[in-house]
């Protein structure tokens, strides 16, 4: 008994390691992708459509079965597909076997494809939109067969052969971020019209690829495209869908819920119009208009044919064509090119036409037409600007709106400029106004339009002896032609007479990034100190011989013109009459005295005080110096002086006359 209960206990044992063994290989199935296992398809898939300006030149899907789906055991989704027939299938079962209508057929394999079998119905299997719910872990494969047949004629079908795809049912796995993509960025606002691609599918692709949460679309702007409904499984697709006439960007964003309830986002944007832009160019280049749409390849068709038509309506709207092409070079004529633009084509509008057509149009022909796109032509901008400036503390009735005289410290000073775009439809952005002013000068006010800024909004630049003066939002456009600019200022601190020059500029960015700057006309100041400056040189008369007797010594040659003793730099706003003397307080020694000579006339320095020169009112006191025989002079009598060196000051007395 011992020996047979031993036995039943290891049995046991070994049992429930069998289970466990078991269930543990359910639940860390190995996952395989069709990707990367040889799948034999129940059928070859028909090869991915050719596509020309959303124009379907043959069979195929528009919506492939993404490669791999991944889920959990009892979590439903929805495998999306679409599928289409060329436009030339299209026209002919218009005209001839008029009633065609899609049938679905889903297969399905556990065995890489080594056995297929149909769905059925009750499972979804006949239907467009695909519901899935995994009852156990591991991968099934699953192919879609469009049909085209009419209910009388079961026998005449066109199949479309989708390509295979994995369902993963596997543990929950957590998306960290989801990358988000359209098949097309721009789709068409026309949703009567068989040509016009007016639809485009989103994915959504998860990091890692494997995770098994549900995804969910949605829209910024559903006024512009939204995603269509599902009718058979009561949702949506991921299939975008224009509204009818809207125009704009839309905003898709993709949100997956994760198992463990976060979720993981991403988003891209999508187009929707007519089939061309505006364009907008400086005038003198080109201007190119391309129909939006891919442009995958060539078709041959022995039925069919292609043609574009190029429209241009003038300012009036009188309609014109300007370029055709003939059913073998339609894919030259995408877009039009306008080589050189003028003004006159500023306003202009340019529409294409595709029409397709069988036996020449004999049969049927269909044909889908653009918006019409605006030709806007920028000008080049051509800004005057009218500047003034106004000493507002002094005027001497010298100035005039660009030269301002005598301007000293203190002086209240005040620049007005007048800036005027002359040219039409051009523009300036960015601009920026600069007014270099003498380095130390007080802003007390900038006004922009009218409105005083406030510090902030402008800047001032040293630049050696400049202070730039910058203000910013100098903008130019059709609806902003002018702007004015007053600045009030007052001057620094001048200690020497000198000349400014005020250069304003304007510099900015023209369409298409262009550098646009125009100067003003300068602006001189002429500065001065209001002093009366006054440098006097000290004269050497050179080596005297002590026995001369009753002789005059003359200068030396560089004391006497063209070189002056005496330099004036009368820097007087106001010029009154000004008088000059010159006296000997102390005489040099006995036998020696200073002389002012006039040709033959002189005055002893000595003896009073002598008047050199006087000027009148209004009049600059120039410098004084001499010729040889003029001016101050030595006179040695006959008294013998010992050797030595003689020397004196000279009272030099400058007198207003008032």
């Amino acid at each position: 008994m011992k020996i047979h209960i031993k036995h039943k206990l290891i049995l046991t044992v070994l049992l429930i390691t069998i289970a466990f063994s078991f269930f543990s290989a359910n639940n860390n199935v190995k996952m395989v992708t069709a990707a990367d296992q040889t799948v034999k398809p129940y059928a070859t898939p028909t090869s991915d459509p050719i596509i020309f300006l959303g124009i379907w030149l043959t069979n195929g899907y528009s919506l492939q079965p993404e490669s791999d789906y991944y889920t959990q055991v009892n979590n439903s989704i929805v495998i999306h597909t679409s599928a289409s027939r060329s436009v030339w299938t299209f026209l002919q079962g218009m005209g001839i076997i008029n009633g065609d209508a899609p049938h679905y057929r889903w297969y399905k394999s556990t065995n890489y494809g080594q056995n297929w079998t149909e769905v059925s119905s009750a499972d979804g299997g006949h239907r467009m939109n695909f519901p899935v719910t995994p009852k156990t872990a591991g991968t099934t494969w699953y192919q879609m067969d469009t049909q085209y047949y009419r209910l009388l004629s079961p026998l005449l079908k066109t199949h479309i052969y989708s390509k295979v795809t994995a369902v993963h049912a596997k543990d929950p796995v957590n998306a960290t971020s989801l990358k988000v993509t359209a098949d097309n960025n721009y789709i068409y606002n026309e949703s009567d019209n068989d040509l016009a691609q007016n639809y485009t599918f989103i994915h959504a692709y998860p990091t890692p690829a494997d995770s098994t949460g549900p995804i969910t679309y949605s829209v910024d702007k559903p006024e512009i495209a939204d995603f269509a409904t599902d009718s058979e499984n009561g949702g949506t697709t991921n299939q975008l869908l224009a509204k009818s006439g809207a125009t704009g960007m839309v905003t898709v964003t993709a949100t997956m819920q994760n198992p463990d309830g976060s979720t993981a986002k991403g988003s891209t944007t999508v187009k929707v119009g007519g089939g061309l832009d505006d364009q907008t160019v400086m005038v003198g280049n080109p201007a190119t208009f391309t129909i939006h749409g891919s442009v995958d390849g060539t078709n041959d068709n022995s039925l069919g044919s292609i043609n574009i038509q190029w429209f241009k309506y003038d300012k009036s709207g009188k309609k014109t064509t300007v370029a055709s092409s003939s059913s073998t070079n339609y894919k030259d004529f995408v877009s039009y090119t306008i080589p050189k633009t003028t003004m006159d084509d500023n306003g202009t509008q340019y529409q294409a036409q595709i029409t397709v057509s069988l036996l020449g149009g004999l049969i049927q022909t269909d044909s889908l037409t653009t918006n019409k796109a605006i030709l806007n032509v920028k000008n080049k901008p051509n800004i005057s600007i009218t500047d003034k400036a106004i000493n507002k503390t002094y005027d001497d009735g010298s100035n005039t709106d660009t030269t301002l005289n005598n301007v000293t410290k203190k002086d209240n000073i005040n620049y007005s400029f007048t800036l005027n775009n002359t040219n039409d439809n051009s523009e300036v952005d960015n601009g920026f106004y600069v007014i270099p002013l003498h380095s130390g000068t007080t802003i007390n006010s900038v006004t922009l339009d009218g409105n005083v800024l406030d510090s902030s909004k402008y800047t001032i630049i040293t630049d050696g002896n400049n202070d730039d003066l910058t203000i910013s939002g100098l903008n130019f456009d059709n609806n902003t032609k002018s702007h004015s600019i007053s600045i009030d200022t007052t001057t620094p601190n001048i200690t020497s007479k000198e000349s400014f020059e005020s250069q304003s500029y304007i510099y900015g960015n023209s369409y298409g990034g262009t550098t646009y700057m125009t100067n003003a006309d300068p602006i001189e100041i002429n500065y001065v100190n209001d002093e009366f400056n006054v440098s006097v040189n000290d004269i050497d008369f050179g080596s005297i011989n002590p026995f001369d007797k009753d002789q005059i010594k003359y200068r030396p040659d560089k004391y006497n013109l063209p070189n002056n003793v005496i330099n004036i730099d009368d820097q007087r706003r106001n010029k009154t009459a000004m008088k000059i003397f010159v006296s000997e307080p102390s005489q040099l020694a006995d036998g020696l005295s200073l002389r002012y000579y006039e040709g033959q006339n002189y005055t002893d320095l000595s003896s009073s005080e002598t008047l050199i020169t006087q000027t009148t009112d209004n009049s600059v006191s120039p410098s004084i110096g001499w010729t040889k025989n003029n001016g101050l002079l030595l006179y040695k009598d006959d008294t013998i002086l010992p050797s030595g060196k003689y020397t004196t000051k000279l009272n030099w007395n400058f007198e207003d006359s008032i």
